[in-house]
């Protein structure tokens, strides 16, 4: 008895450190709003932001864990380095 429960407590611990991992690379906090024509995108792992357009032109980059973009009515490409991942979002605004 005494040996399985140290089995157990060994795989819950292992499993718990994988979920935390999990956790860890997890972007959550990645968050893109508007503010009136500014689009603003932050996180606190986020490395940097780059703003283009449709025929895939290199509007903007800005570095920083905050970055505001000026932009028209329209549609663009958002790429936001998140820590280990980057992050793609279409933008389209009216």
């Amino acid at each position: 008895m005494k040996r399985f429960l140290m089995t157990m407590t060994t795989v819950v611990v292992l499993l718990t450190g994988v979920i935390v991992a999990d956790a860890a690379k997890c972007s959550d906090n990645f968050t893109v709003r508007f503010r009136e024509n500014t689009l603003v995108v932050c996180a606190t792992q986020l490395e940097e932001a780059r703003i283009y357009s449709m025929d895939g032109k290199l509007l903007r980059k800005e570095r920083g864990q905050y970055v505001e973009f000026e932009l028209e009515p329209g549609t663009y490409r958002l790429f936001a380095k998140v820590g280990d991942t980057m992050e793609r979002r279409r933008i389209e605004l009216r």
